[in-house]
């Protein structure tokens, strides 16, 4: 692995692993890469939030609809 995919690697693997957040990325590129991870991440927990909003309220209706039957 060159220098600069070795450079990513280990932001990206702080950015997931919760460490602190501060990096020492020089190179705008992979400034840029980890913001759009960053915004990624941010969209994929409130999708998956809403998701598991909604799969709540599906499971009560099928269970409402189960006890008139």
């Amino acid at each position: 692995m060159n220098g600069q995919a070795e450079r990513l690697c280990n932001a990206i693997d702080r950015l997931l692993l919760k460490a602190p957040r501060k990096t020492m990325v020089a190179d705008p590129e992979f400034r840029e890469l980890l913001y759009v991870a960053s915004l990624r991440r941010r969209a994929g927990r409130a999708m998956a939030a809403l998701g598991s909003k909604c799969r709540d309220e599906a499971w009560r209706r099928v269970e409402a609809t189960r006890q008139v039957r």
